[in-house]
């Protein structure tokens, strides 16, 4: 029988990815982390690692599992997964993703390289090398900007450096990896998510972020809701997006989900796109809205299996994350879930000593919100996220 070698970063709850395949000819095959390993271990092909994400063990299984199985395709989903995956395929000449692309969509200076002089405008950026690099980019562009990683995801290890204090600070205990420095841009922002399926985009929708992407770092909840189609900015977004698929190397099976600015003064700009869902509750957001579990069309585009796509449908949703706090979390709400409440995702458990938020996509609890309007959800998600707050207990730590 045909495999799938799947990079299995999600627990099997979100991503059962036999039930996805059954009937369809394929068997997977999971490299997961050590903590998923349970959830997947009803399989027979199942391959669990410590310190998954920068183990080396686990591009060393997948090419001997490739070589012993019947691998006919290679499934990933992780922003971690994007590169070793792109290129394994690389190396057995098998379609997909290759490592050029990946790079393109996962390196955020390289990626701002193939789109600078494009009609999306970018902000001003440059590769961060040193403490030189830094002062001589404020001395042109002047405060703030934004010092990231140029190849992280969730926000982690952003820094909005606002006056030369905060760039002391910053430059006190850097980021170890590699970094870029930008231009701070002022405004909304939004996230357009989808698929693109034999070199065509088969499905794309825009959301509005509710609470900026760092809202987690003051504890504090992060939500996003669907726009509608008719809403004014909705084609504007739409159509940034797929100018900047059109001039990156886009593979030709891929998800996507990129991120944009709305100016102040009506300015659509770009801030990232990667070749892979979104994290957090996006997927079972887009589940609710439209019918459509992405990463498993995902995955039958890479095995080569036609899409099982439901006649089109659209209701107003969005999804919230809830960070965890500092301290003991004494007792989680669990039940009792507001009427508009559609989905729930509990990724913590009482007794668990938390330090607050690490990055976007990482959460205590999830929600997949409903509405008549996308004004309805949004004040529906407030009132969820005021239910969880006035019902979820914290102790400080040795109290």
């Amino acid at each position: 029988m045909p495999s799938v070698l799947i990079f299995a970063k999600t627990p099997y709850s979100k991503t059962p990815y036999d039930q996805w395949l059954a009937g369809s000819g394929f068997e997977p095959v999971i490299l997961t982390p050590r903590e998923y390993a349970e959830g997947y271990a009803h399989l027979p092909h199942v391959h669990a690692f410590d310190d998954y994400d920068t183990n080396q063990l686990v591009d060393k299984t997948a090419l001997r599992l490739a070589q012993s199985h019947q691998v006919q395709a290679v499934f990933a989903r992780a922003e971690a997964d994007v590169v070793r995956a792109a290129q394994l395929r690389e190396l057995l000449g098998l379609p997909g993703q290759h490592t050029a692309s990946a790079l393109a969509f996962r390196d955020k200076v390289l990626m701002k390289n193939h789109l600078a002089g494009g009609p999306v405008e970018i902000p001003a950026y440059s590769a961060l090398d040193s403490a030189y690099t830094a002062l001589d980019f404020i001395e042109q562009h002047g405060y703030p900007v934004v010092i990231k990683p140029v190849s992280e995801s969730g926000s982690l290890g952003a820094n909005i450096i606002n006056d030369e204090t905060d760039l002391d600070n910053y430059l006190r205990h850097p980021w170890r990896g590699v970094s870029q420095i930008e231009k701070f841009i002022e405004g909304p922002m939004f996230h357009i998510d989808g698929l693109v399926i034999n070199g065509e985009v088969a499905f794309i929708h825009a959301f509005r972020y509710v609470n900026d992407c760092l809202a987690f770092r003051n504890n504090d909840w992060l939500a996003h809701h669907s726009l509608a189609a008719e809403d004014p900015l909705f084609e504007r977004l739409v159509s940034a997006t797929r100018s900047v698929l059109a001039q990156l190397p886009t593979p030709r099976h891929t998800a996507f989900h990129t991120e944009l600015w709305l100016t102040p003064d009506d300015r659509v700009v770009f801030c990232e796109i990667a070749s892979r869902t979104g994290g957090g509750m996006i997927p079972p957001m887009v589940r609710y809205c439209f019918g459509i579990e992405l990463d498993k069309e995902w995955l039958y585009a890479e095995c080569g299996l036609p899409n099982t796509f439901p006649a089109p449908q659209y209701r107003p949703g969005g999804g919230l994350l809830i960070p965890p706090s500092r301290g003991l979390l004494e007792y989680l709400p669990m039940g009792g879930e507001p009427d508009c409440v559609r989905e729930v995702s509990m990724a913590g458990s009482s007794g668990q000593v938390y330090q607050g938020g690490v990055k976007s996509g990482l959460y205590l609890a999830g929600y997949v919100v409903a509405g008549q309007t996308e004004d309805d959800v949004a004040a529906n998600m407030e009132t969820v996220a005021t239910w969880f707050n006035e019902q979820a207990r914290w102790a400080p730590v040795g109290a």
